[in-house]
């Protein structure tokens, strides 16, 4: 479909956002606030994505929805802790605590994607500049001088339109950065990651115990349940998942920091990789969330990095809006990548570091580690450093937090 020349008045809407995932939804909220005309096009019906998929909220990512007026909506769905326990083999390791991030906020949230997605969609659907088309799909499109050429599909209609920017938040295999010639680089782990949920009576407590297999997150959700996201090699996983009830718990709880446990969930397994695209932004067009990057489960970054995406980009074409600029323009979506693309590969490496480092059973390496846990319980300094760090609470934040 050929450029029709239009000007920014005539485009059918400024952005569209292909993805109606949790990035596209704080994306949309955030340009829809202010007076941008967003359109986000997602293929399912009903829950974007899977329902029982877990995520650990870091305060940056609280900051966000809080800015956009959802996150007393969302508080109820979520589990807040207080208490970040890391340790290596069973052995004693180390514990963060509000007072590590001055005492000013929780250290944390954990949700599952069915209780906040829907919550998201809804806040959305009030927004008067923002249009949600569920059961769509992207066709595809043409980058134009002045516009986005797109076709797309939805009830078995063809629909065209012209808009001003694309945004790819359609996951890791998005179909935009992959029209848009957009390469990746990264590798697999030879490993994957088991999910599941348990129920025990415990108090609220984030936990990551590092073994030989990999990293095991045990994370607290409402009702006295506890997300697992268990690393292994794929054969590990792949036999676990299907295995009896009863084998699968007397093999995972020697594991656990607690014991009295019993299966509340169904078990799922997805193999996991690093992943970063080699640019965010073509003129009209530009990547957030897994369409941009991807990283090992470990330390929870995954979603927050994402969140941080939206927000970033966000403030950035808001700001272009108020003052009647293209959104299209290469110069505004740069701010954007020069922005997030070094953050990003910071946090993707940190987290490929703590895979590799922790997953090793090499004697030296051991010692290193315990010397390393060592520190960061003694230096408050250094375990504060440690800690924004994942809470996301460095580098360059957007102005409006």
């Amino acid at each position: 479909m050929a450029d029709r020349g239009r000007t920014q008045g005539d485009w059918d809407y400024d952005v569209l956002i292909v993805g109606g995932s949790l990035v596209g939804l704080t994306l949309a909220a955030w340009l829809g606030q202010g007076g941008v005309r967003v359109l986000v096009v997602e293929g399912q019906r009903g829950v974007a994505g899977s329902a029982s998929r877990i995520y650990a909220l870091m305060p940056l990512t609280q900051m966000v929805w809080e800015t956009l007026g959802v996150w007393p909506l969302i508080a109820p769905q979520v589990q807040t802790y207080d208490q970040i326990d890391l340790s290596d083999q069973g052995r004693s390791g180390v514990s963060f605590t509000p007072a590590d991030l001055g005492g000013k906020r929780r250290l944390g949230h954990v949700a599952e994607h069915g209780r906040i997605w829907p919550v998201l969609r809804d806040f959305i659907s009030k927004i008067p500049s923002v249009t949600y088309w569920e059961a769509t799909e992207l066709v595809d499109f043409t980058l134009g001088l002045t516009e986005v050429a797109v076709n797309i599909q939805r009830n078995s209609e063809m629909i065209h339109l012209a808009v001003g920017l694309i945004v790819g938040a359609d996951g890791a295999k998005s179909q935009v950065r992959q029209q848009a010639g957009i390469g990746t680089w990264g590798w697999r782990y030879g490993q994957s990651c088991l999910t599941t949920v348990l129920r025990a009576d415990q108090p609220p407590t984030a936990y990551e115990r590092f073994w030989p297999t990999g990293p095991l997150a045990v994370l607290p959700l409402p009702d006295q349940r506890w997300g697992i996201v268990w690393t292994l090699s794929h054969a590990q996983a792949t036999h676990w998942v299907d295995a009896p009830a009863g084998d699968f718990l007397a093999e995972l709880t020697p594991y656990l920091p607690f014991q009295e446990v019993t299966l509340a969930g169904e078990r799922r397994c997805f193999p996991v990789g690093w992943r970063q695209a080699r640019r965010y932004v073509r003129p009209r067009l530009a990547l957030v969330g897994d369409a941009a990057h991807g990283c090992h489960p470990v330390g929870g970054q995954g979603l927050n990095l994402g969140i941080r995406d939206a927000a970033t980009l966000g403030e950035i074409l808001a700001s272009a809006h108020r003052w009647g600029n293209d959104l299209g323009q290469l110069d505004i979506l740069q701010s954007y990548e020069k922005c997030r693309w070094p953050q990003n590969l910071l946090s993707l490496l940190f987290t490929d570091s703590l895979n590799r480092v922790f997953s090793q059973g090499w004697v030296p390496l051991v010692g290193l580690r315990a010397v390393v846990l060592a520190a960061l319980n003694r230096v408050g300094g250094l375990r504060r450093l440690s800690l924004h760090f994942m809470a996301g609470l460095w580098g360059k934040l957007p102005d409006n937090l």
